[in-house]
């Protein structure tokens, strides 16, 4: 079983595919998102510097880290004081799509729909059309931007079924301990921590 699979986080997959976009541009930030996904919303946040990103998701007991310059993710659970290495496989450029999942960016173009207001930001807003297979097959999606800030900070499918979007952006410095491997944490591997995973559920129950 690879990791990506027994982690919710991992899942965000538009919010990593975006917030990875940033890697060229050295841009440090974080902020809080917002996943739908049909009637199931989580949030969380987020913290991005150079090649490194942090994820913590709301109601989780569980911290993604991800150090794209050292080629390894660190699933990280604080209250059981264990964390799991993984090899970073990347991010794969995608969209979100009607299912959220990732896919090939293929050929991808942009619609000026004008400007609307979210949250008191006066946001750009473009239809994105990605197209497939030499053209059989295409997708579609919105995204919002914010002027200062290179990438979406609101995507959404065209059913408005799946959408995430960052709120309460920050660019600023981040601080390097946020993204370190955790210290005093035992390494485990993954079907360790699927029998750990076994054993907390049971320990739930009682």
């Amino acid at each position: 079983m690879k990791l990506k699979k027994i982690t919710i986080i991992t899942a965000s997959a538009a919010i990593l595919v975006l917030a990875f976009a940033l890697q060229a541009l050295a841009m440090d930030f974080s902020a809080e998102f917002v996943e739908k996904d049909g009637d199931s919303v989580r949030k969380g946040k987020i913290y991005m510097t150079g090649q490194k990103s942090r994820f913590e998701m709301e109601g989780m007991d569980e911290i993604e880290v991800t150090r794209a310059d050292k080629k390894v993710m660190w699933i990280i659970f604080p209250k059981k004081r264990v964390y799991v290495e993984e090899e970073f496989w990347g991010v794969i450029p995608g969209d979100i799509g009607e299912t959220g999942a990732p896919k090939d960016t293929g050929d991808l173009s942009r619609k000026d729909l004008g400007y609307e207001m979210v949250d008191s930001y006066r946001l750009k807003k473009f239809l994105v059309t990605v197209k497939y297979n030499k053209g059989e097959t295409q997708d579609q999606y919105y995204e919002w931007y914010r002027t200062g800030f290179p990438i979406p900070v609101k995507m959404e499918s065209m059913n408005g079924a799946v959408s995430y979007e960052y709120k309460k952006i920050k660019t600023a410095p981040q601080d390097p301990s946020l993204f370190n491997e955790p210290k005093g944490y035992k390494k485990i591997t993954i079907d360790e921590l699927e029998k750990l995973e076994a054993e907390w559920a049971k320990d739930k129950k009682k």
